[in-house]
């Protein structure tokens, strides 16, 4: 493979021939879930349940929809949202919730609790009641450049993605009884970032919400490589996100993974579904980094990164390497192919390049 093939991730891209617009077999479902089965009307008493007086939603204040439901503020408390759910099986509420409280037991800063679920007494429909996360989504933060709640400057980004790697680590150690707990729909929306104040080296802090699409995985079972897999891919999604939102396709009902910008979208394919130059076999991470450094730096980081740095020639070699070491490892993850996941070395990489980053 040429380097100039590869070139094409930054430029000419478009001429390069189209693989199937398939979502590989394994990436996370984004955009809805298959229902549940028959519905189960009794909540487990092992859970703790809340009444509904205690947590009326308040509908004039919606935070987000899906195909679950809708989320919304608590009345009276804008510290808690309401989950409402619109079927009604057990099941998928007892999963986020069980999730939540264990994430939260864990690894406070970056989860969100779940104080309780229950049943409306008119309807029986099914809610659940969380903790609300402060600041505001990924999704705006990365698009908001030269505002003060924004992310308006690399360092904030290249710290976003060092919790992120943080987050997926924790992940991967199990708890006390040897599970694993995944969050698999790391899309935007569902990571919050707010101004951090502890001193601790990190400007922002990074918190993830909306647990419907978790699992827990018992030590040994093949779900945890396929769930680091996923893991992986989307942190090549936000790798490319806070460093270049502007490249994204983002229109209201697209799939995420087709708003990756063009040149990118065949990494998060199965290898057989790529154009000739994109196949796992033709790639290497040095021949990635050989054709991405430059034109990425030059042409798709967001313009306002591209002069925040203490010695920008540095900074480039040092983005190129992390962007061939991500997307060959993008690339091997969508294979499904007995890929391990290196996160301590992205964090670390992530770091270096992070002390680049001018004041």
């Amino acid at each position: 493979m040429q380097t100039a093939s590869v070139l094409g991730l930054v430029g000419s891209a478009k001429e390069m021939p189209r693989a199937p617009r398939e979502q590989c077999d394994g990436l996370p479902r984004l955009l809805g879930r298959d229902m549940p089965g028959p519905a189960q009307r009794k909540l487990p008493k092992h859970d703790l349940q809340v009444r509904w007086d205690d947590f009326k939603p308040d509908y004039q204040r919606k935070l987000g929809a899906g195909a679950y439901g809708g989320v919304y503020q608590v009345q009276g408390s804008p510290d808690k949202v309401v989950k409402l759910f619109s079927h009604s099986d057990w099941s998928d509420v007892v999963r986020e919730s069980r999730f939540a409280q264990t994430m939260k037991a864990r690894y406070p800063r970056h989860f969100v609790d779940c104080v309780g679920m229950g049943s409306a007494p008119d309807d029986g429909q099914i809610f659940a009641v969380f903790e609300r996360a402060t600041g505001m989504s990924l999704a705006a933060a990365a698009t908001r450049f030269h505002v003060p709640e924004g992310m308006g400057h690399v360092s904030q980004a290249l710290d976003i993605l060092d919790q992120l790697l943080t987050i997926m680590l924790d992940m991967m150690k199990p708890d006390s009884q040897g599970k694993y707990h995944f969050h698999l729909d790391l899309k935007p929306d569902n990571i919050m970032i707010s101004t951090n104040t502890d001193g601790k080296g990190h400007d922002v802090n990074v918190t993830l919400i909306d647990y419907g699409i978790v699992k827990t995985c018992e030590h040994g079972d093949r779900s945890v490589e396929d769930s680091a897999q996923q893991l992986f891919r989307w942190f090549g999604w936000e790798l490319l996100w806070v460093l270049s939102s502007e490249a994204f396709h983002v229109e209201a009902e697209t799939n995420p993974w087709e708003q990756l910008p063009e040149g990118f979208r065949p990494f998060f394919r199965r290898s057989d579904l790529r154009p000739a130059a994109y196949r796992t076999e033709q790639l290497s991470p040095q021949l990635l980094q050989d054709s991405l450094q430059d034109g990425f730096f030059d042409e798709v980081l967001s313009p306002a990164f591209r002069r925040q740095w203490r010695c920008p020639e540095e900074a480039r070699r040092q983005l190129g390497r992390l962007l061939g070491d991500a997307f060959h490892g993008v690339a091997q993850a969508s294979d499904k192919a007995g890929y391990t996941p290196d996160f301590q070395k992205l964090r670390s990489d992530v770091r270096s390049l992070r002390a680049l980053a001018s004041e």
